[in-house]
């Protein structure tokens, strides 16, 4: 089983660097399904290499983060992805963090998605949002000696700087191919209460990696192969 993603936008995570740009003018780059497009596609995203990092006032960095997502149909011009995972979260350095998405996904768009080269495409922030439920954010808490620090909210928003590319990759096997994501987030607006965390910004940034592969079923165990373009 086969399909092309030919920008499977961001997910939530990456430091970006850009190839040499082709000549190309943007355009809606869809996800594809070449084979009939039946059902349901399920993909994970796991971390790939690298900490997933959000720096305001403070840095809190991630050692694993797992991030999901599903499609149907033979074509789509957005994908919607969930933190599954969230964990060996640290802030200041030294304190524990805690981060609660509290049902905020990340939704990404390609209809401003431009090609850099057979194998590579960019994003640009306005393909990106965060969406959360009506009246709950993204909350990040530190943690020292078991007792909260202060706290920091992520509300839904589209950000205002950064980018992320899509690059090919995995085996050469049709089957066997994924799809390496990296994602800058620039811009971000965040309130905080508690004196370590301040009380509001719109300097937040969100980076990092990830590798996503795609399965045809829900348990994740059958895999098929992604590319894009």
């Amino acid at each position: 089983m086969n399909f092309r993603l030919k920008a499977f936008g961001i997910l939530v995570v990456g430091v970006l660097s850009l190839g040499a740009l082709v000549a190309q003018a943007a355009s809606a780059i869809p996800l594809t399904v070449n084979e009939g497009g039946v059902g349901k596609t399920y993909y994970t995203g796991d971390q790939d290499g690298g900490k997933f990092t959000f720096t305001s006032t403070a840095t809190v960095q991630c050692t694993t983060v797992v991030l999901t997502a599903t499609t149907e149909g033979a074509s789509v011009s957005e994908v919607t992805i969930f933190p599954a995972t969230l964990s060996g979260c640290t802030a200041f350095g030294f304190a524990t963090a805690h981060i609660k998405p509290n049902g905020c996904s990340i939704t990404v768009t390609t209809g401003s998605a431009t090609q850099l080269s057979a194998i590579e495409v960019t994003l640009h922030p306005q393909d990106v949002h965060i969406v959360c439920p009506t009246g709950k954010k993204i909350d990040v808490t530190p943690t020292a000696f078991g007792a909260s620090v202060c706290t920091q909210s992520i509300g839904s928003q589209t950000p205002t700087g950064g980018h992320g590319t899509a690059t090919n990759g995995g085996a050469a096997t049709p089957d066997g191919m994924d799809v390496t994501l990296q994602l800058t987030l620039k811009g971000l607006e965040w309130t905080g209460t508690g004196g370590a965390c301040g009380t509001s910004g719109t300097n937040a940034e969100l980076t990092g990696n990830s590798t996503v592969r795609a399965f045809s079923n829900e348990a994740h165990t059958t895999q098929r192969g992604i590319t894009f373009i």
